[in-house]
């Protein structure tokens, strides 16, 4: 065979190795790059951290670590079949990880077995889902959330106060948590008589106009004689405030929050709200971010987000947990806001007085 016939018949057995070689080229590829789709399933717009915080601080981590991963976020609207529905569609749709903040921890598990038929992570984020294989999950400690609020709640009321609580959802199980911390402060005091309870209301969906539906009624039932509220969180706060207001009673009486909303943090500024309990949820977001971009390349999650091998059991298995400190924040310390970057001095002080806490 001529040199010139040889070379030729060489370059066509290339050719067709090429050709035959490019799919798993190509799919070794798209592993090293990570390439594919990340689902970010909210669970109602509600509670305004999950549109205005998360999603932006989600979308932008998944960027630092994950670049070339599309991130889609939809929103349950509070309906768990429509978080179903979602989970589901975004299965079909080829997603390669879920970031499921369940709208009904219990019933979210169907959404964890749907996931593992194809083989595709699940990572709770902000709420445990019960009774599955889910894979991860970052939350604060919601028992120690709770006790930050009752002991300073007990600390800014003295022997003989009325105190009234406003629970969260009673499907979340983070509201459970709540609870268990605060009581955990406030139980001794009304038993003791140092404290009277005059209210402890549960808040379907954490919705503010019913916590202050539950606050009017608890007011003309006590005649106004409140010296101290328990709030879960900053949005039913919000609700309550509102009807106090109508009282005038608004910056008189000691009241809670948690989650550093926009607007909770200008009512604390005012005056109108006493304090939220905070954990950095761009840390939260960061933290989920870099577990999805190591699972979207096949690959362990760093060991560094889990503490001492930290875990949590949801009722069926012990799930890794990467949690986050919570803080007691008020006027006095608010700078740290806008030093983690969750909040711009100027968004945060617009129509606030100049001096008032860092503005």
């Amino acid at each position: 065979m001529s040199g010139r016939r040889m070379c030729k018949s060489a370059l066509i057995v290339m050719g067709l190795l090429g050709v035959m070689l490019a799919p798993f080229a190509s799919g070794s590829a798209r592993g090293q790059a990570g390439g594919g789709t990340v689902t970010f399933l909210l669970p109602e717009n509600v509670t305004a951290r999950w549109e205005e915080q998360d999603k932006p601080f989600f979308t932008e981590s998944m960027k630092k670590y994950a670049a070339n991963v599309k991130v889609d976020v939809v929103n349950a609207l509070n309906d768990q079949s429509r978080q179903q529905s979602q989970a589901e569609a975004a299965l079909t749709n080829g997603a390669r990880v879920l970031v499921v903040i369940p709208v009904d921890q219990v019933a979210a598990a169907a959404i964890v077995k749907e996931a593992g038929k194809s083989k595709v992570p699940v990572i709770a984020y902000d709420r445990l889902i019960k009774n599955s294989p889910v894979d991860y999950y970052v939350s604060v400690d919601g028992v120690d959330v709770g006790r930050l609020q009752g002991r300073w709640l007990e600390s800014h009321t003295k022997t003989g106060d009325n105190i009234a609580v406003v629970n969260g959802s009673p499907t979340d199980d983070n509201a459970h948590l709540f609870n268990t911390g605060y009581m955990s402060v406030l139980d001794p005091l009304f038993k003791s008589g140092k404290r009277t309870q005059i209210g402890n209301v549960w808040t379907p969906g954490w919705d503010p106009s019913k916590a202050q539906q539950e606050m009017e009624q608890i007011l003309t039932q006590h005649s106004n004689n409140v010296q101290g509220i328990l709030s879960a969180n900053d949005g039913m706060a919000g609700g309550i405030i509102a009807a106090l207001q109508a009282q005038g009673l608004a910056g008189k009486i000691p009241i809670t929050g948690l989650d550093a909303t926009l607007a909770a943090d200008q009512r604390i500024l005012r005056g109108t709200q006493s304090m939220t309990v905070w954990r950095s949820l761009r840390e939260e977001a960061d933290k989920a971010a870099q577990i999805a971009a190591a699972l979207v390349r096949g690959r362990k999650p760093p060991e560094s987000l889990f503490p001492n091998g930290k875990t949590v059991n949801n009722g069926m298995v012990n799930v890794p947990w990467a949690p986050l400190r919570p803080i007691v924040v008020d006027r006095t310390n608010m700078a740290v806001l806008i030093q983690d970057g969750s909040i711009g001095k100027g968004q945060l002080c617009n129509g606030i007085p100049h001096g008032t806490g860092p503005c």
